[in-house]
């Protein structure tokens, strides 16, 4: 059986996209809710700050959890991989 997964050098992007996608969008959303009322300008104005706010944050992603997985690996065990 073939996999037909991407190689586990692509792992660090996939998995910035996806956190780094749903964590913008939650995070944009709930900033955008509390600044302007529910309406389609407000919609347009999250989807513009969502995407700006997740083509920054995958990269970030990518290059800090490397990093952060060893500081945090000072203070406790890691999980097994």
């Amino acid at each position: 059986m073939n996999d037909k997964r991407l190689s586990k050098r692509w792992f660090p992007w996939m998995f910035a996209l996806l956190m780094g996608g749903g964590m913008t969008a939650i995070v944009t959303l709930a900033l955008t809710l509390a600044q302007d009322p529910w309406q389609l300008p407000s919609l347009l104005r999250w989807l513009q700050r969502w995407a700006l706010a997740w083509a920054v944050a995958t990269p970030v992603i990518v290059w800090l959890a490397p990093r952060t997985r060893r500081i945090a690996a000072r203070f406790a065990v890691p999980p097994e991989a």
